[in-house]
């Protein structure tokens, strides 16, 4: 689910000219501010646990998901705006990457769901 939603992003972004940087910024806020209101602890939102503790809550599925549209928004940023792939260009956004994942981004498809099934029940 939320990989398809951000091919749409990336997709509406492109097809209206937004800035690739304005897209990524304003996607990883978004989820940044929308899981912040959906944790419920400060640990919780930036992920201050061991990485086994959170794979056993948000499964691989879960994992995947978050990984593969943080993975698809960050290679629309790449390729719009750098014209030459070099190791000083690539690095800063790979480690970049690294970090927004493992901090914030892990288990925010894991956290929409358990929303969307709360608003159902």
């Amino acid at each position: 689910m939320l990989t398809i939603f951000t091919i749409v992003v990336c997709a509406v972004s492109y097809l209206l000219n937004i800035s690739a940087f304005l897209t990524y910024f304003s996607y990883v806020l978004a989820f940044t501010i929308l899981k912040a209101f959906l944790s419920k602890r400060l640990k919780d939102v930036y992920n201050i646990r061991k990485a086994e503790e959170i794979y056993t809550e948000v499964g691989l599925m879960n994992t995947l998901d978050s990984f593969i549209s943080l993975l698809f928004i960050t290679l629309y940023y790449v390729f719009r705006e750098y014209e030459h792939f070099g190791i000083e260009y690539m690095l800063p956004v790979l480690l970049c990457y690294i970090l927004i994942y493992r901090f914030l981004f892990w288990d925010v498809g894991y956290k929409v769901k358990q929303l969307f099934r709360k608003s159902h029940q």
